[in-house]
């Protein structure tokens, strides 16, 4: 079999990931509402004449190659298209977080030289009030009507041919700890990515039905899901977010084969009670679980929602995609909690703080990559790029461990872990120990400012349905598993986790929660 970094035949336009050719008849997208009711399918053929009439509106709108387009909307089939007919016409797609706030939206528009807008109706007001459109430079059109309607020039499109490491897609990184960072991804990274997932294992769980996309289309999990199931010739339900009942209706109702998402979306569907008892799983055959550690507590709920499904813990990041991980060359079982064994097409390695690979049994280090599937850079961030891509490898910042037999498993972030009492801790480590208890159905562990001990683990737990666990009993948990600094010192219920755009565990806002409810009630813990 050609090396994934090597193979000729595949479109050098991700625009072309979409391909028409091979069956203008079939089903291509499912759209539905946010409830999960269909609002209409589309086939290849109508869903490639109006990409083709899209790029062709662009280019007669004066737009020149290498110009950015910027997306602001809900996931929907109108967004989806501008963002490939973007790329077919060798422009570079920006889709951003439209909720992202307008002094972050107003610096993404600069940061990354925006020629032209288009959103949603919700988000016209938004896009119309940033500081190039009220200057009269940065054109603003609607996703939705006549205006909509008008840019689209019916008619076929020759995609253009990028060069080696062109541009075709800037993914704007959610910024916790500053500004956010514009990711350059070229149009062979993101090919060599989607050509990754489309396996022929895949192919056959889509040949049994479609894939559910519910992340955003601005976040790297909703791109490759969607071309690679293009590259297959497959369909997927395309939802313009994440509700957790229509997620649960529109698996059951559309037949969903492939579904991904993340702890947190598992952990709400598992609540709903009622939808799962009317809900028909059956023909559900694959669940990706990424984004954050698969634990035994979400293997558990994966397992009863979806028995009939094969179960992954991927892994990925923006940086440098996903696929470098995957299943052992001689076929060796993948243990629990592992996100894979290196894959031939991409080079890991384990460094420690000074930068020196860290060999040896059940090594420990930061992650660095080399693969084909990086991305070019950030986006005037020259010093940062420098930081991040040195020599070809990418450091992504988090901490593995990788087992005798070359398994793979994630500890932490590098830039999370905090220290107490002169001691090392990354929150995964507790949030591991907690989900161990038979009452936690997720958990999220911070670090809370301390004047003594420097920071302190804290922790915010969604109980499992019908249980009612106590501070003191997750503490005592902590307590008789591991060494004494690392059980938290605050345990906080709460019922649900709050989600942020990219339907990850809003960690800054249960921050911002803790602060206050800290200074509420003093702890009384502990060192």
């Amino acid at each position: 079999m050609t090396p994934l970094d090597q193979r000729t035949d595949l479109p050098a336009n991700l625009g072309l990931t979409l391909d028409a050719s091979r069956g203008r008849e079939a089903l291509a997208v499912i759209e539905v509402q946010a409830n999960g009711s269909l609002l209409r399918r589309w086939s290849y053929g109508e869903f490639d004449e109006l990409v083709n009439a899209l790029a062709r509106g662009l280019v007669a709108r004066g737009l020149r190659r290498g110009d950015r387009v910027g997306v602001m909307a809900a996931n929907s089939v109108h967004a989806l298209a501008v963002m490939l007919a973007t790329m077919r016409a060798g422009l570079v797609s920006v889709p951003v977080n439209p909720r992202a706030g307008a002094e972050t939206l107003a610096y993404m528009a600069e940061d990354s030289a925006l020629r032209l807008v288009l959103a949603d109706e919700e988000f016209l007001p938004v896009a119309k009030a940033l500081p190039g459109a009220v200057a009269g430079t940065l054109p603003v059109l609607p996703l939705q009507g006549d205006d909509f309607t008008a840019l689209a020039d019916p008619g076929p499109f020759t995609a253009v041919l990028p060069g080696q490491d062109e541009v075709a897609l800037v993914l704007y990184t959610s910024g916790s700890t500053g500004r956010p960072k514009g990711v350059l991804l070229s149009h062979r990274s993101q090919v060599l990515i989607a050509a990754g997932y489309a396996t022929d294992f895949m192919r056959q769980c889509l040949d049994s039905g479609p894939s559910i996309v519910a992340a955003p289309l601005f976040h790297m999990n909703a791109t490759v899901n969607t071309t690679h199931v293009f590259m297959l010739q497959g369909a997927f339900v395309l939802m313009p977010r994440f509700d957790v009942q229509g997620f649960i209706r529109a698996v059951s109702e559309h037949r969903v084969s492939v579904l991904s998402g993340v702890p947190t979306m598992t952990a709400m569907m598992a609540q709903q009670r009622q939808e799962l008892a009317q809900a028909d799983f059956g023909n559900v055959k694959l669940v990706v679980i990424g984004s954050a550690p698969l634990s035994a507590t979400v293997l558990a709920q994966v397992s009863q929602m979806f028995p009939a499904a094969s179960v992954i813990n991927s892994y990925g990041t923006t940086e440098t995609g996903a696929g470098y991980f995957g299943a052992h060359p001689q076929g060796q079982a993948r243990p629990f909690m592992s996100v894979g064994h290196a894959q031939p097409h991409a080079r890991l390695r384990l460094v420690d703080g000074e930068g020196q690979e860290v060999t040896g049994p059940d090594a420990q280090g930061v992650l660095e990559i080399h693969c084909a599937t990086r991305m070019n850079g950030y986006q005037n961030r020259p010093e940062l790029t420098a930081e991040k891509l040195r020599d070809g490898w990418i450091h992504t910042g988090d901490i593995m461990r990788r087992d005798t037999d070359g398994w793979y498993y994630f500890v932490g972030r590098a830039d999370d872990m905090f220290v107490c009492s002169g001691e090392n801790i990354y929150p995964g480590q507790v949030e591991r120990l907690l989900e161990r208890h038979p009452q936690v159905l997720e958990v999220c562990v911070l670090p809370l400012s301390d004047e003594r001990r420097g920071h302190i683990p804290v922790a915010f737990v969604v109980p499992k349905p019908g249980t009612t666990p106590t501070e003191k009993q997750l503490q005592e948990h902590v307590l008789a598993l591991a060494a004494p600094h690392l059980h938290p010192r605050r345990v906080w219920f709460i019922e649900q986790m709050p989600l942020a755009g990219t339907n990850k565990i809003d960690r800054r806002a249960l921050v911002e929660r803790a602060v206050g409810l800290a200074a509420a009630v003093p702890s009384g813990g502990g060192g």
